[in-house]
């Protein structure tokens, strides 16, 4: 009787923990709020698709990093990438600001395409980050919804079942 009462008490210990990680998964995820779609593209300058092709410039003290990231499709704002900013044969950009806590979701590896947010870096932020962008919100994955609604915001029209987005367009 004792090892059978051991192993139903064992089940029990991990499923209260797998129950207590789930909870402390939807907690983080909650404490993270995101603006909503049209406020992060309007507050970006240059929106555009591309792919992590290479991770540099690691900081260990504050967990940050940047990518030099293959260009597939501006969004927004390919006026606002001048020259000096162009990488290998103009088609790479540098983005910094990955691993940002002030970001929800700005963790990528090699290889990963998302939908980039993205400004010019602060001139404050030093030499070492000039003719670089800098993530400005949560990346997004790539799907044929996340393409339409962020053109949508682009262009300046509401998305469906948001009432609170600005209004220019419809």
């Amino acid at each position: 009787m004792g090892p059978q009462r051991t192993l139903g008490a064992g089940r029990t210990a991990l499923l209260l923990a797998g129950l207590l990680l789930v909870a402390l998964g939807h907690r983080s995820a909650a404490s993270c709020p995101e603006t909503d779609l049209e406020n992060r593209e309007e507050e970006a300058k240059i929106v555009l698709t591309g792919t992590v092709d290479e991770i540099i410039n690691m900081d260990p003290v504050h967990n940050t990093y940047s990518c030099k990231v293959r260009v597939w499709r501006y969004l927004k704002g390919k006026s606002d990438v001048n020259r000096e900013i162009l990488l290998d044969g103009g088609n790479k950009l540098m983005i910094g600001g990955f691993g940002n806590p002030g970001i929800c979701d700005n963790r990528v590896a090699t290889g990963d395409t998302r939908i980039f947010f993205l400004n010019p870096a602060l001139e404050a932020m030093g030499p070492e980050h000039k003719n670089e962008l800098m993530l400005n919100s949560s990346l997004m994955r790539i799907t044929l919804r996340n393409l339409e609604d962020v053109e949508h915001c682009v262009e300046g029209k509401r998305l469906a079942g948001n009432e609170t987005g600005p209004t220019t367009g419809f």
